[in-house]
């Protein structure tokens, strides 16, 4: 049987009280049982990491499972990978977003709906991102602005149709999921 959405968020939180005082509150849930897992010794070296400003944990969590005791340096500016280099296949989140969206379904349909045929474009946007997220230049100013804006027309658009479709506004009001909308999308006006 499937563990549910609840269920695994509250073994996460579990978890996340157990993590060392310097870590706790410092996780966001997605990632405290990769944190968990990692020996004390790379536990510490990453509460380093997170005082002295580190901000994405996938790619430093990676690197610590590997080297325990890899330089903070190295963690806040991971070397720059080589030309051939492809981010690695990251597991999918999909189906725990949908149980976020939707807290009654059952993992199982979560999971069977977020490889189904209706996802594709969601699936390949999140593979985008990921691919983003591990992108070596991201932290590079022309890169990130180009990014952000097109992170921002997606937004708009998006909130357009929302606007627009009594049925999916009444939707987002409905969900557990937050809907924020673009504040900036008037400033441009």
């Amino acid at each position: 049987m499937s563990e549910s959405y609840s269920s695994k968020r509250g073994r996460w939180q579990r978890l996340s009280e157990s993590l060392p005082a310097e870590l706790r509150g410092q996780v966001s849930l997605r990632n405290v049982e990769a944190v968990a897992g990692l020996p004390p010794e790379a536990q510490a070296r990453l509460a380093e990491a997170l005082r002295a400003g580190l901000k994405r944990l996938p790619g430093a969590l990676e690197q610590l499972r590997s080297d325990p005791n890899t330089p903070v340096a190295d963690l806040l500016q991971p070397p720059v990978p080589p030309a051939d280099w492809s981010p690695p296949n990251v597991p999918s989140d999909l189906a725990d977003l949908i149980q976020q969206c939707f807290p009654d379904m059952p993992r199982v349909s979560a999971e069977a709906l977020a490889e189904s045929e209706v996802l594709d474009a969601a699936r390949s946007i999140e593979q985008a991102h990921q691919q983003m997220f591990w992108c070596p230049h991201l932290r590079t100013d022309f890169v990130m602005l180009v990014l952000y804006g097109l992170m921002r027309q997606t937004l708009n658009r998006l909130e357009e149709i929302i606007e627009g479709t009594p049925a999916l506004r009444q939707a987002f009001e409905q969900a557990p999921l937050p809907w924020k909308p673009n504040d900036w999308r008037n400033q441009d006006a």
